[in-house]
């Protein structure tokens, strides 16, 4: 049984200006689902997990959304991500799982996405025009789990999709495809918030959500409301390094990755979702300062818009290889307005970060012998009121 949500606004800070939806969540975007399975228990050798992500509610998973990639530092990886660049683009579940699972989530996606088509009577040429090249990202969990043996089975994968169904809140921190991931040193993983953002005189409402799969960063370089909490931390001997195996992991397994997965309901095309994750980039440097982006790291940003539902069918049959060409009707934010959604973008990846390592705060213990101690909570809260950073 999961506890009670603790978050960064518990320690006294909000990111930034704008007000969060009702759950603080990226479920608050209209028609969002998320599933989660998490596999094993703390101490285990492995402890592992995915999540899966619908941006459209499973009636309408068919209908594309407009999408966009920004990589901070690659290595990492993300599927679909030719189509997405080509495209624009993207019409099928967004799932986060660990680097030794990516195939096995791929594949079940792929099988998943057939068998919805079959249970609703598409034919075989219907499916080829709604193609739509699984969209599944990884990060490395191999500090804490046995790399060994942390591949996922295909019923792991199924249960995620069949808790997407039900499923009302994101469980944060070592929890679907976040279990097993650190940030800056503590357990992190998933982390989850939203922003509301006031439309024209009409009164319309657009939230931005992000979930993120936090897997990166060094304790010196935390940072909390500009508090360098992370060098405070270590100067004051609040944490230690953390009892780690006899030979010091490095590379890949030191550095991790991130993964930031925003959704709104906004109507934006790709280029200016484009924009939109690299401000998400300006919420990890609040949080990882000048350590982010490392080399062995993978720091990859999905952006996505709801806010149209258009159909890309070609529904005029083509003659002699010619096709005709057809049009969509669509809405697009204001260029000039678009400065209220960046800011959105940001303070949600900053305040989702922070709740993936708040959520961690009771350690978590590894595979031969690894013990990570969790962020020390009440000590942060301390140290940001000694800085005058809660307001």
């Amino acid at each position: 049984m999961a506890t009670k949500r603790m978050a960064i606004s518990d320690l006294g800070y909000t990111p930034g200006l704008l007000p969060s939806g009702p759950k603080n969540s990226i479920l608050d975007v209209p028609g969002v689902h998320v599933g989660q399975v998490t596999v094993g228990d703390d101490g285990d050798e492995v402890r592992h997990g995915v999540t899966v992500i619908l941006p459209r509610h499973e009636d309408e998973n068919q209908i594309p959304c407009y999408v966009a990639i920004h990589t901070l530092n690659g290595n990492g990886e993300l599927s679909g991500s030719y189509q997405v660049k080509d495209w624009g683009y993207t019409n099928t579940p967004i799932a986060l799982t660990n680097s030794l699972s990516f195939g096995i989530v791929f594949q079940t996606i792929w099988e998943w996405t057939l068998a919805q088509a079959q249970e609703k009577g598409r034919d075989l040429t219907d499916m080829s025009y709604n193609y739509g090249t699984p969209v599944v990202a990884e990060t490395a969990d191999w500090l804490l789990n046995d790399v060994f043996k942390s591949a996922l089975t295909p019923e792991n994968v199924h249960a995620a999709f069949t808790a997407a169904k039900t499923q009302t809140e994101v469980l944060e921190g070592q929890h679907g495809g976040g279990t097993g991931m650190t940030c800056h040193m503590f357990p992190g993983g998933t982390g989850t918030s939203s922003r509301a953002v006031k439309g024209d005189e009409s009164g319309k409402e657009y939230t931005v959500g992000v979930l993120v799969q936090s897997n990166y960063g060094h304790n010196y370089d935390l940072q909390i409301a500009g508090v360098p909490v992370g060098k405070l931390l270590l100067k004051e001997g609040d944490i230690g390094t953390p009892k780690a195996r006899a030979s010091k992991a490095e590379g890949k397994a030191d550095d991790g990755s991130i993964v930031i997965v925003l959704i709104t309901d906004a109507p934006m095309l790709p280029h200016q979702l484009n924009r939109l994750a690299r401000h998400c980039a300006v919420g990890l440097a609040q949080v990882g300062g000048h350590g982010i982006g490392r080399n062995f790291s993978g720091d990859i940003i999905l952006a996505i818009s709801t806010g149209n539902k258009t159909v890309e069918r070609v529904m005029t049959p083509q003659v002699l290889g010619v096709v005709p060409v057809e049009t969509n009707t669509i809405d697009i934010i204001k260029n000039g307005s678009v400065d209220t959604l960046f800011r959105a973008a940001s303070e949600v990846t900053e305040e989702a970060i922070l709740n993936s390592m708040i959520a961690g705060r009771d350690g978590r213990r590894g595979y031969n012998d690894m013990e990570l101690p969790g962020l020390p909570v009440e000590r942060v809260k301390e140290l940001l009121g000694k800085y005058r950073a809660v307001v």
